[in-house]
């Protein structure tokens, strides 16, 4: 099973230990006798190779209401999310490295591009149905809030503006502009 996964069998016992991916049966020796089912449970901890932590993955591949069908979409789409930022990063650098060997002075603006609207323009198609808010950092956000009546939120993908309160969202990227969900806050198209 751990050559199958490509994990060490260390990492199969740590597993084990925590109830991640618990072996189906033991043999007589006590040897772990894995079943098909726990090769699934196993390839869905994939999610911890998309440094995803442990809480998260046992959340994530305990949870009954979701099939493997349902994991593994979600599984492809964080993949070709993260392939997609790495090709969009590898391109600004190209073009960054271009431009100084033309002898061009690159600006911080251009510099910055990577990290900017034109990448998740490049990425940013998939993120609503990858991406889910997490209670943690929502419990962080509200705590922060306090009793403040106006909002700034900045890198606005409308997950966790607060509908209390009077918010102005600010979002480069059109592509994240247009998924903001229904019934959001109206979002200005610059970066702060």
């Amino acid at each position: 099973m751990a050559e199958l996964a490509d994990v060490s069998v260390r990492m199969l016992h740590h597993y084990d230990e925590i109830g991640l991916v618990r072996p189906s049966a033991r043999t007589v020796a006590g040897y772990r006798a894995n079943s098909a089912r726990d090769g699934e449970r196993l390839r869905e901890v994939a999610y911890r190779r998309l440094d995803f932590g442990l809480r998260e993955v046992a959340k994530l591949v305990g949870d009954p209401s979701i099939d493997a069908v349902a994991h593994l979409r979600r599984l492809r789409g964080l993949l070709l999310e993260r392939r997609d930022r790495a090709d969009a990063m590898v391109a600004a650098i190209d073009r960054e490295l271009e431009a100084r060997a033309r002898g061009r002075k690159v600006t911080p603006e251009e510099q910055l591009e990577m990290l900017g609207a034109r990448l998740y323009d490049a990425i940013g198609g998939a993120y609503t149905a990858t991406r889910r808010p997490e209670p943690r950092i929502a419990a962080q956000i509200w705590d922060a809030l306090g009793d403040a009546l106006t909002v700034l939120n900045v890198g606005a993908t409308g997950s966790y503006e607060p509908a209390d309160r009077d918010v102005t969202a600010v979002e480069p990227s059109a592509v994240m502009r247009a998924q903001r969900p229904a019934g959001t806050a109206p979002c200005v198209a610059a970066a702060a």
